[in-house]
């Protein structure tokens, strides 16, 4: 069980550290981040390892009453985000005040009874009062996350409604071992702090799924982003090799580009966008011509046709600037689809790059030179 609760442990602020990168740019996921990052924060504040050291260099009293003020702030901190998240904002100011009026009560009934400075191994002597405080509201405050983290869910979509439901197991986990220690506080049986261990056990691991379903689909979309760009390559290369000044770079922009998978692909579907551009005006009537009816013969019919024609067409316009032929005004719009979003884009031209060395391009090329002579 310890090396279960230690794996959780790891796990937890390895799941923590690797979902800032894509916590940047998705509000959902940014609050799931700030949430598991709190919860981390607090498991870490309630280690033995951790408090040791604190304790030998920091006033004992501000090292206990600290310890429990981060966990009101980390159980209001959760409710404010989830309140935020589901749009209920006059709940905001409930747990906010709520939390403010648990931690004055608690510095008040601890500055009260003014115990001695406190070590790891002797907590101080405070009325039950103030572990009864602190347990209700954590039972309270982590039961309440739960009705939110469902709402959320079912409102979200995807991997981010994985994340809210194994989120709100996580707030039960973090619930039940203070409802079982204020069973222990108020019948002085041991008894009930015997599951507590266990619980803790599981409690990062809950966590840790939390976090699993966006990381998993960063890194498939990077995986899917990195495909895609290897597999437009050759295309890339052909076309920015007869038009190398749409090729974007820090000494052509001015300012350095960013290292983003998206970014790169983005970037290289805007060069072979523009090299098209460039490339359709050496597109001849008859290249165009010859480009549709090779095609038809060929069987292929929708998306698949409208590439091999851009293919074939984007060969010949290139051999043709090759050979030093003037461009001329092109009436025909030879773009192509363009799609609706940037998958749709890459979807088309990851095409027309699978067709851009084909035997059937190079068909259409000999049945294209005997007159092109």
């Amino acid at each position: 069980m310890t090396f279960v609760k230690e794996a959780g442990f790891i796990c937890l602020w390895v799941a923590t550290l690797l979902l800032i990168a894509p916590a940047v740019r998705n509000r959902q996921r940014r609050v799931l981040w700030v949430v598991i990052a709190l919860v981390a924060a607090e498991i870490t504040l309630y280690r033995p390892e951790t408090q040791a050291p604190l304790y030998d260099t920091v006033n004992g009293h501000v090292v206990f009453i600290g310890v429990h003020l981060v966990s009101v702030v980390e159980a209001v901190g959760v409710l404010y985000l989830l309140t935020a998240m589901t749009k209920r904002p006059r709940y905001r100011l409930l747990a906010v005040a709520s939390g403010a009026m648990v931690a004055a009560t608690m510095i008040a009934i601890y500055v009260r009874a003014d115990p001695a400075a406190p070590t790891v191994d002797v907590p101080p002597e405070v009325p039950l009062g103030y572990w009864h405080l602190l347990s209700i509201f954590h039972t309270l405050a982590h039961l309440a996350a739960l009705p939110l983290c469902a709402y959320a869910a079912r409102r979200a979509h995807g991997a981010m409604r994985i994340s809210l439901v194994a989120l709100g197991v996580g707030m039960l986990l973090l619930c039940i071992p203070w409802a079982l220690n204020l069973g222990w506080l108020l019948t002085n049986n041991t008894a009930w702090l015997d599951p507590i261990a266990p619980i803790d056990a599981v409690t990062g691991l809950s966590f840790v799924i939390a976090a699993a379903p966006p990381l998993l689909v960063s890194l498939h979309r990077r995986l899917t982003y990195r495909t895609a760009m290897r597999r437009l390559e050759p295309l890339w290369h052909d076309l920015v090799t007869a038009v190398p000044d749409v090729v974007f770079s820090p000494a052509s922009t001015g300012v350095a580009m960013p290292g983003r998978a998206r970014f790169g692909l983005y970037r290289r579907v805007v060069e072979i966008r523009d090299a098209l551009l460039v490339l359709r005006s050496y597109a001849t009537e008859r290249a165009l011509e010859v480009a549709q009816r090779h095609v038809r013969a060929s069987g292929l019919t929708g998306s698949q046709a409208q590439a091999a024609v851009m293919a074939c067409w984007l060969t010949a316009a290139t051999a043709a600037k090759d050979s030093g032929e003037q461009p001329q005004a092109q009436v025909h719009n030879l773009a192509g689809p363009t799609g609706d979003d940037l998958d749709d884009e890459v979807g088309h031209l990851l095409q027309v790059a699978e067709l851009h060395d084909s035997p059937l391009v190079r068909d259409y090329l000999r049945e294209l030179r005997p007159v092109s002579r």
